[in-house]
């Protein structure tokens, strides 16, 4: 085969005093030195594929202001999962989002978004896969947040318009419940998806806030319950400081503190709980409009029935109350803070969860 029977850029591919093995080749004019490294392999195709990805990773680190035409998305994609990904909580579904933009795109350039009807296409597209319209917006937003920060960043010169879908908002993302069908959800769940719904229920605090919640954020001497940890940013969706319903209280006092969070299943914490919950579903025969975030609706509507006014509803479930942002800081150490909504849940928890209800066989 003959010399340079492959090159990208500066580099090239040949072999070393006749040895079966690939090398990738550099010249360093500075040094007059030509530069080689082993790509441990002796197949031609699978070293050409080797270089090909070592170049594209190379160029993708250092690269600055390189135009949208040379920059594919399959490559942006990889750069964004290795450097960015794994700090999000949510890497595990943005990981499967960027996976549907390569199964339609391809070998697609950045630039060759810049078409709306071919964007178009993409979204018809994920409809066709049984995705929801929030579903199809997070999809899309997921792109356009890797590509943005490319752009921010200096990767890449200039950036495509995305176009975002309206998102619906006329429709909860899981239906209120009421007593009886708490208590019914309740009685067919497993033991950790039981400990769920009271947190969700006492606190009307948002999924992942009951999913993260560790000991340390309980506070039994005060009587709260901190939803936002120590360290952690509020962010628009805003994790309150809570009281510690009496009911709550009795269900967690006894609990061993030393876990690393507070809702465990088989010794492990809990990231998704969407499983667990339709899991229950099925053997309760609920329909699938109840979701893990009913319960979030729920404690709103329950408080709002209750005559709770919309001041410290908004308080409980972390609204933003305009003008309260400085007071809310010291809200939690006044003696009525939360008084009537926490009177409230205390009663729909007395009401609607059954603890001498008989554990469930075999559930998950």
């Amino acid at each position: 085969m003959n010399k340079r029977a492959f090159q990208i850029g500066d580099y090239w591919l040949d072999r070393r005093d006749n040895r079966p093995g690939w090398y990738r080749f550099s010249y360093d004019p500075a040094k007059r030195q030509t530069r080689k490294f082993a790509m441990d392999t002796d197949d031609f195709e699978t070293a050409k594929s080797k270089l090909e990805d070592w170049y594209m990773a190379e160029k993708m680190r250092n690269g600055r202001d390189l135009p949208s035409e040379e920059v594919t998305l399959r490559d942006l994609w990889k750069e964004y999962e290795t450097t960015h990904v794994p700090k999000l909580r949510s890497k595990q579904a943005v990981s499967i989002l960027l996976r549907y933009w390569l199964d339609f795109w391809k070998d697609a350039t950045v630039a060759d978004v810049r078409s709306i009807p071919k964007q178009e296409e993409f979204v018809a597209w994920l409809f066709a896969k049984g995705l929801a319209n929030n579903s199809v917006n997070r999809g899309l937003e997921v792109g356009r947040a890797a590509i943005n920060r490319a752009w921010k960043r200096g990767l890449i010169r200039d950036k495509p318009f995305i176009q975002m879908l309206t998102v619906e908002t006329d429709r909860p993302m899981g239906r209120p419940l009421d007593v009886e069908e708490i208590r019914k959800l309740y009685t067919h769940s497993a033991d950790h998806i039981r400990l769920f719904l009271v947190l969700m229920l006492a606190t009307g605090a948002r999924n992942e806030a009951i999913t993260s919640l560790t000991w340390p954020q309980v506070d039994f001497e005060q009587g709260l319950v901190h939803l936002n940890p120590k360290g952690r940013k509020q962010t628009s969706k805003r994790r309150p400081t809570v009281r510690l319903v009496p009911f709550l209280r009795e269900v967690l006092q006894p609990m061993d503190r030393t876990t690393p969070a507070v809702l465990m299943f088989r010794g492990l914490t809990v990231v998704h709980i969407n499983k667990g919950i339709r899991a229950a579903l099925r053997r309760a025969k609920m329909d699938r409009e109840v979701t893990a975030y009913s319960c979030r609706h729920t404690v709103a509507r329950w408080l709002r029935k209750e005559g709770v006014s919309p001041w410290e509803t908004a308080m409980q479930l972390g609204h933003k109350v305009v003008g309260f942002s400085m007071t809310e800081r010291y809200a939690s150490w006044s003696p009525d803070y939360l008084e009537k909504s926490s009177a409230a849940i205390e009663k729909l928890l007395r009401a609607a969860i059954p603890l001498d209800a008989p554990p469930v066989q075999n559930a998950r």
